[in-house]
């Protein structure tokens, strides 16, 4: 395992400028941008309004920030023992954390499946929060690992659909919540304290929600249904964004029930996935 802490150096260039400007975090940008090319553009837009918004809000942050410096890397070691112990994939995985323009929080790269980013503005400083999100991006890791041990044809997957998302992100928080047990249910999805209303809205909506999601994965997926389902730029639907992580999760959580674990992780190597989802979708 290996963790690249590429905090502090944000942290010099915020405390060496009296009043930061666009032009100033963009120097310190280009200056650093072998750390930011996984995180630009595909995970935030690099637009003038975008790092205009960020510098309105560091401040705020900073404290949280500075925290998370000391504090991340230790839960990652700790996470990343725990699922060893669980799982024996020897999965040596890369670590990067680092200071975003408030766009996605934490993701496994794309041309990566064993690496990490953590945009550390977006995260809340509480320790528990932070298992719980790094327990999360582990759990991709592992979700993808156990998928190669069994033997999947990666062609096979259709990454683009949200059929897909569904499974993945359900799968990935069903694993955070094997983790680190015990906590209140919205965390698991909000990685705060702040997601009671969120779940609430589901619960109270499930059939609509439900009903909703199958009516956008029989259609052509798109962009657009990305974002509503699983973005935090989503929530057009029901007032709450990414429902399609806790609509996941019950499908998995089902699946394990129905199936087992083993089978439930690794259901998308040879059976037909996308037609078991709208069947659930449908019930």
């Amino acid at each position: 395992m290996h963790i690249e802490n590429n905090i502090p150096s944000f942290l010099d260039f915020w405390e060496s400028t009296a009043h930061p400007t666009v032009a100033d975090l963009e120097t310190y940008l280009n200056e650093h941008e072998k750390i930011y090319e996984k995180y630009f553009p595909n995970h935030c837009p690099r637009t003038e309004e975008r790092l205009v918004a960020a510098l309105e809000k560091y401040d705020d942050k900073m404290a949280d920030i500075r925290s998370i410096s000391n504090h991340l890397p230790a839960i990652i070691q700790e996470m990343d023992e725990i699922v060893e112990q669980t799982f024996g994939l020897g999965l040596d995985l890369s670590f990067r954390l680092i200071v975003g323009t408030f766009g996605s929080n934490a993701f496994v790269t794309r041309d990566n499946r064993r690496e990490i980013y953590f945009a550390v503005e977006k995260l809340s400083a509480e320790r528990d929060h932070l298992k719980v999100i790094t327990a999360h991006e582990i759990g991709h890791v592992t979700h993808f690992a156990l998928a190669a041990r069994s033997g999947i044809d990666w062609s096979t997957v259709d990454w683009g659909h949200g059929l897909t998302t569904l499974f993945t992100e359900g799968a990935a928080t069903y694993l955070s919540k094997r983790t680190v047990p015990g906590l209140q249910k919205p965390v698991y999805f909000t990685y705060d304290d702040e997601g009671e209303p969120w779940v609430k809205c589901y619960e109270d909506n499930k059939a609509e929600v439900k009903r909703r999601f199958l009516e956008d994965a029989l259609g052509e997926w798109d962009m657009a249904k990305e974002r509503e389902w699983f973005r935090l730029s989503g929530g057009s639907y029901f007032g709450y964004n990414r429902l399609g992580y806790i609509l996941g999760t019950d499908y998995v959580e089902q699946l394990v029930e129905r199936i087992g674990e083993d089978a439930a992780l690794t259901f998308w190597n040879g059976n037909e996935l996308k037609a078991d989802i709208l069947d659930w979708l449908r019930a």
